[in-house]
Parts: C-alpha cells; sequence; structure tokens
C-alpha cells in the first residue's frame, strides 16, 4: 500500500482489458517485468532558496523486494541524479528496467521509489558514482546478478540513511501475489498488470475525489482531466510473460547439451549393446539435468516440466535420426523417463504443464491433485508407447508457443 502522503491508482495498459480482475497476475502463472516509464518531481525550495533563487541536487532510487517463504531479495539502484531550479516541476522521464522475467513463486514483491535532495558534496559524489549504467541492472534472480544487485543495494542504502530525512519523498507499494483472481485487485494490494501510478498529495492536487480513467500518460508526462500534474509521482509498467524459455548460462542446460553430444558417439559404434549403452548414457544425464532445473528458483514449476519434455524429445529424436529407428528397448524405459520427469511435482503443476501426459497418466493409476506421481504406481505405464506419443504432442505445443512468442530454444539436435 501507498504510505502517509501518497495515494496510488491503476490504469490498464494501452489496449488491455479494463477489468483489475482480467488483469490480476497469479501465483506460478509466468514471469514479471517491471518498468519505470515516468518520474515527476516538484521542486519546493526553502526560505532562502525561494528568496534568492537556487538550485538543488537530485538523486532518485528505487527499491524491489523480492520476498518467498523465508528468503527475501532486495534490489536497490540510483536511478537517476542531477541538478534542478527550486519550486519548479521537472519530469524525469527515465523508462528504466527495474525486474525482468522474476518467476512469480514468490508471495509478494514489494516496490518502493526514494528521492532526496544531497546537500553534502561527499554524499553528492557517491550519488553520481553509483548512477551508472552497470550500477542500474534490472534484478533476474540469475546468482551472478543477484550477487552485484545485493552489494550495490547496501551502498545506495547506507547513502540514503546518511542524507537529511526531511528532504526526502517516498512512495511505495506492496503487490501480493494470490492464486486466486478477485474483483478489486488493486485495492487489495494485489499484484495486477498495467500502470501503477503513485503520486505524491504533499503538494499540489490533493486527488481526493479521482476518477481513474481520467489519467492519461502522454509521452512522459501524467495528465488528469486533460490537464497536466504537478504533483511528485512515480509511474510503473507491470507487465507478464507466461514463458521464458531455456538458459544457455545455466548448469542443467549444460548437461542437456551433454546428454545430445553424447550420442556422437553412436557414429563410432556398431554393436547394438553399444548404441543402447549410449542411449542410456544420455537419457542419465538428462535425468540429472533434471535434478538441476529443479533447483533452479529463477523458473516457475509449470515452464521446468516443459523444458524437461521438450530436452527430452530433443534427445530422443536425435537418437532416432542417428540409429535410423527408435528400438523397443526405448519403449521399455516409459516408467523411468517419466519418473525422471516429474520428479516430486505435485499432479496439479503436470496437469497445467503437459495435459496429453498428465491425462493418460490420470487415466492409468489414481492420484490425487496435491500429490507428486508415485514411482512405484508407474508400473502400470510400463510398455506403453502412448506415454511417449503423448509427452510428444506435450513438447510440440511448448515448442509452437515458444516459436509464437518469439523466443528461442537453444538446445537443439543439430549441436
Amino acid at each position: 500500500m501507498a504510505i502517509l502522503g501518497t495515494k496510488k491508482f491503476w490504469k490498464p495498459a494501452v489496449g488491455a482489458s479494463p477489468s483489475q480482475k482480467e488483469n490480476q497476475i497469479l501465483k506460478n502463472s509466468g514471469y514479471l517485468n517491471l518498468q519505470l516509464t515516468s518520474v515527476n518531481y516538484m521542486s519546493k525550495g526553502n526560505f532562502w532558496q525561494n528568496t534568492f533563487g537556487g538550485r538543488d541536487k537530485i538523486a532518485l532510487a528505487t527499491n524491489l523486494k523480492y520476498q518467498t517463504g523465508v528468503e527475501t531479495i532486495e534490489a536497490t539502484s540510483v536511478q537517476d541524479v542531477r541538478e534542478v531550479k527550486v519550486n519548479k516541476n521537472y519530469n524525469l522521464g527515465l523508462n528504466r528496467n527495474i525486474a525482468v522475467k522474476i518467476p512469480l513463486n514468490a508471495d509478494a514483491i514489494s516496490i518502493d521509489v526514494k528521492m532526496t535532495a544531497v546537500k553534502d558534496d561527499l554524499l553528492e559524489a557517491k550519488f553520481d558514482m553509483l548512477n551508472k549504467p552497470e550500477y542500474q541492472s534490472a534484478l533476474q534472480l540469475a546468482p551472478t546478478v543477484v550477487g552485484q544487485v545485493l552489494t550495490v543495494t547496501s551502498l545506495v542504502k547506507k547513502l540514503f540513511s546518511d542524507s537529511n530525512p526531511n528532504t526526502q519523498l517516498e512512495a511505495s507499494y506492496a503487490g501480493i501475489i494470490s492464486s486466486q483472481n478477485e474483483n478489486n485487485p488493486v485495492s487489495n494490494g494485489k499484484l495486477t498488470k498495467g500502470l501503477l501510478i503513485l503520486i505524491s498529495t504533499d503538494d499540489g492536487n490533493n486527488f481526493s475525489d479521482v476518477t481513474e480513467s481520467d489519467f492519461e500518460l502522454r509521452g512522459d508526462s501524467l495528465f488528469y482531466d486533460n490537464r497536466e500534474v504537478e504533483n511528485t509521482y512515480a509511474i510503473f509498467n507491470i507487465s507478464f510473460e507466461v514463458l521464458k524459455g531455456d538458459d544457455e548460462n545455466s548448469n542443467w542446460f549444460q548437461k542437456y547439451n551433454n546428454s545430445l553430444n553424447n550420442l556422437d558417439k553412436i557414429h563410432l559404434v556398431t554393436e547394438t549393446s553399444e548404441i543402447d549403452k549410449i542411449y542410456n548414457d544420455s537419457i542419465k544425464m538428462w535425468i540429472e539435468g533434471n535434478a538441476l532445473i529443479d533447483a533452479d528458483s529463477t523458473y516457475v514449476n509449470k515452464e521446468k516440466l516443459k523444458i524437461k519434455a521438450l530436452s527430452l524429445k530433443t534427445i530422443r529424436e536425435k537418437y532416432a535420426e542417428l540409429n535410423n529407428t527408435i528400438s523397443n528397448g526405448d519403449l521399455l524405459k516409459s516408467t523411468e523417463l517419466l519418473s525422471g520427469l516429474t520428479g516430486s511435482t505435485s499432479f496439479d503443476i503436470i496437469k497445467e504443464a503437459l495435459p496429453s501426459t498428465s491425462s493418460l497418466i490420470e487415466s492409468n493409476i489414481d492420484i490425487e491433485s496435491t500429490e507428486s506421481v508415485n514411482p512405484i504406481k508407474l508400473n502400470f505405464l510400463n510398455n506403453d508407447s502412448k506415454f511417449l506419443d503423448s509427452l510428444n504432442i506435450d513438447a510440440s505445443k511448448y515448442l509452437k508457443d515458444l516459436d509464437e512468442s518469439n523466443i528461442p530454444f537453444h538446445l537443439s539436435k543439430k549441436k
């Protein structure tokens, strides 16, 4: 929620449904993007500045706190430092990415904007140093990036604590990520796609009686009822993506890629037993890759399953190409493959990620939606070639969805 002295408003993105309910972002549904699209600063000079004229050096910082379970990841960046004349209205523009493809497995994502007039020359130099592109990286939750943003965060927070708190302007919003849609998510603090407008009511219009549809963003400037807003404000664009695609820099990608490359050894052997051993070794590497992707917190569980399935399809297709067939021995692995695919994932997520495969499982074994697939029960699927067919259907659908979203799948049998 917004703190005392600020109010929050919401507008749908251009062309989107005007309903808050239809724009609400649900837990585990995909990935969040957060962009700071516009900032306006209404400067207020002190008595001497207003009497004789003067300037302020102002610093703007954003803070994003990602909270899931007992884990909290915080990213704070200095977004702008500039000198302004006092008692004037300034639109800073900016258009900065704050977070990119953050998995929606968090419980909440809180957003803060802080602005302060910097009076101390030493502090001014420190703010200037941190106002550089290399220190403004958007949060992506990749381990190397998180390490950097945590370091910058501690520096920025100390700078603001060292500044005169009486000169600070602050707005905040805590976006709760829930599992169910509701009619008015914004007023209840629930994360919702669209423009989030945070306005300081300490200056200018107090916006006590507002029709949110009368807000309009023209370029970088906010208008209300066709008049430019001169209050201090910050506008965030909250957007959402269902898919992320694979990650060439991840350890699980390398394991899957090693599995594919291992199949090239088939060129060097002729005995069926040797070919089968090479294929078995590749499947073992695929299962090891599954364990690694399960531990990757930058992906939602639904897409992890899709990546596993498409990786397996890619491996099997390369094996068939090199061996000129899919041997009967491959079909006997349906139980092992399914166990390696699903792991400890609950069946409700499997149903959402792999509808064709989950339908086959459900028709063969008794399973509750909150349960994971019991490997012992998978014996009922042994020798069932329909499992591999259904898995191919699901994997092909994921590949099609990636293509339609212009997201490349880097793990290829051509590697």
